[in-house]
């Protein structure tokens, strides 16, 4: 077997895919999965990936392994990264809707000499910009386009994201009985699911940048909407979209006046009408920087979302319970019939506790 380069470069991305395929889309879309390894005299010192939208990026998580094992073998911080192996280009801008700072300059600031990259952004907003960057700050680049395909075989998560530019990416979520319910006929529906999963919907709601609910949720079940761990309320707090209440409406003591992200609400027109929810989609994301969004009720608009063609993928928290009733967990128009129902795809599915996660993507 040949010890040239390019056998070098293809063994060291496998590494990098191997760290990259540690995370799910279901905590980093609308951005990658992206692995990566810190190299000193070729040889690894550190390893990461990006675990979550929001978090650092897989070049960062790289570095502070590196330091970690610095500072394990007392050796020196300041440039003891030569080499970063990372499945795709570094990021290189800048600006208030991004959330961590550019990897280009993060690299350029260690030291490096070089980089090996497995795939070009295919935003084409960014398409090669990262590449030229690190040459601009005299970084050796080598590409390897034998993982073009596979990088984009791997995130069609983000891929979807890129189609829909004019959007959040829409995550709808519920939490269900086995036989699909949200709530019992008397309208409880606490607790469905157990304390792993809350804590794992928290979790979710940490890394998106809103969270949505229609005014009968609102109503019915008084949510904060806030991002909680066991020592309380996060530091990031996500955005809080309600639709069809306005805020001085609501009581003084309801849950969404407490602490928590901004609050933003979408109200019906002079006509009655709320305004399409297209626009409102426009809007976050133009107007409000969200990436991300995740819908967490009611049924009526889970349908609405999902008869429109607005939603990029469901997570459902199922509880080994059967409830009866009517409170389906989605009520749009329907489909006229299964074959022309939304198919769903690249499931991922965790055991929490005696509950059920899975989440899908929505098929085109």
């Amino acid at each position: 077997m040949s010890q040239g380069p390019q056998s070098r470069d293809y063994h060291l991305l496998e590494q990098a895919w191997f760290e990259a395929e540690k995370a799910g889309w279901l905590s980093v879309a609308p951005n990658p999965r992206v692995g990566a390894l810190a190299l000193k005299d070729g040889h690894v010192i550190g390893r990461g990936f990006h675990t979550a939208f929001g978090e650092a990026h897989a070049e960062e998580m790289a570095l502070r392994d590196a330091d970690a094992w610095c500072l394990e073998t007392q050796q020196p911080l300041a440039g003891i990264v030569d080499e970063m192996v990372v499945t795709l280009e570094p990021c290189s801008s800048n600006g208030p809707a991004k959330k961590r700072p550019a990897c280009a300059s993060l690299l350029k600031a260690a030291g490096v000499q070089k980089v090996l990259v497995g795939a070009v952004d295919p935003n084409p907003l960014h398409a090669g910009a990262g590449l030229e960057v690190l040459r601009s700050f005299e970084i050796k680049v080598r590409t390897l386009e034998s993982f073009q395909i596979r990088f984009e075989e791997s995130n069609p998560a983000f891929l979807r994201a890129l189609a829909h530019p004019d959007r959040p990416w829409v995550l709808l979520k519920w939490a269900a009985s086995l036989d699909g319910k949200t709530a019992s006929d008397s309208g409880s529906s606490q607790w469905i699911t157990g304390a792993a999963a809350r804590e794992e919907v928290h979790q979710l709601r940490k890394c998106s940048c809103a969270v949505m609910a229609g005014a009968g949720t609102v109503k019915a079940d008084n949510p904060s909407l806030t991002a909680r761990g066991k020592q309380g309320l996060y530091l990031r707090q996500p955005k809080r979209v309600v639709l069809g209440v306005e805020p001085v409406d609501l009581a003084s003591d309801a849950s969404l006046l407490a602490e928590g992200g901004e609050l933003l609400a979408y109200t019906t027109k002079a006509s009655g009408e709320r305004e399409p929810l297209s626009e409102i989609l426009l809007d976050l994301k133009r107007n409000h920087g969200i990436a991300r969004l995740l819908v967490e009720g009611g049924a009526h608009l889970h349908g609405e979302l999902l008869d429109a063609g607005l939603a990029d993928a469901v997570v459902v928290y199922e509880a080994p319970l059967l409830v009866g009733g009517h409170f389906g967990a989605c009520l749009g128009a329907g489909f006229p019939s299964p074959a022309e129902g939304v198919r769903l795809a690249q499931e991922e599915r965790l055991q929490l506790g005696d509950d059920l996660r899975r989440a899908f993507l929505i098929c085109d």
